[in-house]
């Protein structure tokens, strides 16, 4: 009797686990795209392939191209939409895939995918993808244009403070996966002209289209307004570098 009630536990609570699993593996799964995401038009080109997806801005004079690197775990797709808004306001943005959707195994591929040392690059990413878009900043100096940081507590492990680089961090006040103290904690690892600005009633899921991650707290603000606030954000931040160069 002991025994059969022990498998009958030990069946219930692995059934929990996959439960709970599966449930968090779909909120890492890109959701509700807009319907025209992956559509060509006379002001976006999209182009899939096996380590990008490309949203070409056409007849656009912008010299500067956006690298986009996805979140750990979280689906490509999820941001899309953000970058689908970047190239209509007249930046070409490839949206990085990365192998098992893990940017810190596969961040190095952009060394091989574009001619980085005599093109015009802004890199950044969102949670851990803005993590390792820091890191290889932090490894190839004077490389890039620019570099933007969504939902992230990082840099945290290394030191950018003594680089001379336009540098932009939005964060969620109501992010559960990098808090606004954490944000702080490590602000003196940026570059010194960073502009951090905090997206009110943001969250963390809502820089992607995804369901709520775990810990993450609910967002105060609809997705379209969050998706809105950074799209506006980031192309403020990326015309002021392009008026520079």
């Amino acid at each position: 009797m002991k025994i059969k009630k022990r498998n009958i536990f030990r069946l219930i609570w692995f059934s929990l686990v996959t439960i709970f699993f599966i449930w968090q593996w779909t909120n890492y799964q890109s959701r509700n795209l807009p319907e025209d995401t992956f559509k060509n038009d006379n002001k976006v080109y999209v182009e899939n392939s096996n380590d990008e997806i490309m949203f070409l801005a056409n007849n656009s004079k912008n010299q500067n191209e956006i690298i986009f690197f996805q979140g750990g775990l979280t689906d490509p797709k999820a941001y899309a939409p953000l970058c689908r808004k970047i190239a209509e306001n007249g930046f070409t943005c490839h949206l990085i895939k990365m192998n098992w959707r893990m940017p810190q195994w596969d961040y190095k591929k952009i060394e091989t995918m574009f001619d980085l040392k005599n093109g015009k690059y802004i890199i950044g990413g969102h949670s851990q993808g803005a993590k390792m878009a820091s890191q290889f900043v932090y490894e190839n100096p004077d490389l890039m244009q620019g570099l933007f940081l969504l939902g992230t507590s990082h840099p945290r492990d290394f030191d950018l403070s003594n680089r001379i680089l336009p540098t932009i961090k939005l964060y969620g006040e109501l992010d559960g996966l990098a808090s606004v103290s954490e944000v702080m904690e490590n602000k003196n690892k940026l570059p010194k002209n960073t502009n951090l600005i905090e997206i009110k009633g943001g969250n963390h899921s809502q820089f992607g289209y995804l369901g709520k991650l775990l810990t993450d707290n609910t967002a105060e603000i609809d997705l379209t307004k969050q998706q809105g606030l950074t799209v506006e954000k980031l192309i403020k931040f990326f015309n002021e570098i392009e008026t520079k160069n």
